[in-house]
């Protein structure tokens, strides 16, 4: 584990999750803690070695299990602070949401690991009344500081991207590195279209000098990740239409099937009820195109295409 420079007053830590590192006034900023207390631990004593500067806050992008897993033993620490958008914050606190949602029930034991359920921090909201205000559809600074958080729907329920004033740009799990890409597929995904937007957005960003993509390595032009990426987006939601030859209804779960034992993946329960989410959102972004429509036979819910 190492600190790199990419700013005056800003670094990141390069890992399976990058973390960000930023500076202001005395008082250090981390972006994100990574998986586990493990994590939250070397990312402390990583920051005493070679820093010494007492840490105000955690800044969380979202609320996934990979990137609030340090967060308590840190707080604990350190008495920080954790700041995130009101309802990643509310995950946040709440972590057993995240089993829960994705199992659409109390979660069973299988799906409670520590890789969707962190163990809960203390938030204190960044975006106060404006998500009620304006739905935070623009760029608005991270409380006192000169930190701007930047929306990045479309992964998560209201992640955030962390811009430094160095032109370092935190851009969270708005996009992916190839090799995550090539060997998962399906990379989580809850609304399609507004994934597409954020893409868009990152290409056109112009006073960004670095670009830090949580699981992708930091890039100073971020236009090929982002063709990837769009690429990706597209092969699933083409696999999830192909499934759907004419004359054929399938349940999503029938549908997911198809396409993992196609592509030869492998999923324990945890990681197919996640993929189950990304086929739910490419089925959502297809019915919005006309191109299938959902109907009820013999009390399952079904897919078929518009024109088959």
């Amino acid at each position: 584990m190492e600190l790199k420079q990419l700013g005056e007053h800003t670094w990141y830590i390069p890992g399976r999750v990058n973390i960000g590192y930023y500076e202001e006034n005395g008082k250090g900023y981390l972006i994100d803690t990574g998986l586990d207390d493990d994590h939250g631990k070397k990312i402390l004593k990583l920051l005493n070695e070679t820093r010494g500067t007492p840490l105000r806050a955690i800044v969380n992008t979202h609320s996934n299990a990979d990137h609030i897993g340090g967060n308590a033993v840190i707080q604990k620490r350190t008495n920080c602070e954790v700041w995130a958008t009101r309802i990643e914050g509310i995950m946040t606190e709440w972590t057993s949401l995240e089993p829960l949602w994705l199992w659409s029930a109390w979660p069973f034991r299988e799906i409670r690991g520590k890789f969707i359920e962190a163990k809960p921090s203390k938030v204190t909201f960044i975006d106060g009344e404006k998500a009620e205000r304006e739905k935070a559809e623009s760029e608005y600074p991270i409380m006192d500081t000169a930190l701007t958080a930047v929306p990045l729907p479309g992964h998560y329920l209201d992640m955030i991207g962390v811009k430094t004033p160095d032109g370092v740009f935190f851009a969270a799990d708005a996009l992916f590195a190839p090799a995550v890409l090539e060997k998962y597929r399906f990379c989580v995904m809850i609304n399609i279209e507004a994934g597409y937007k954020t893409l868009d957005m990152l290409e056109n960003s112009r006073t960004t000098t670095w670009f830090v993509p949580c699981h992708a390595p930091a890039v100073r032009d971020i236009g090929e990740l982002a063709r990837q990426n769009r690429e990706a987006l597209a092969w699933v939601s083409e696999a999830v239409y192909d499934t759907l030859a004419p004359g054929r209804a399938l349940s999503r779960e029938d549908i997911l099937a198809e396409i993992c034992l196609a592509a030869n993946l492998e999923m324990d329960a945890a990681s197919l009820l996640l993929n189950l989410s990304s086929v739910s959102a490419h089925l959502t972004y297809l019915s919005a195109r006309n191109r299938v429509e959902p109907f009820v036979k013999d009390c399952r819910l079904l897919w078929k295409r518009k024109d088959g």
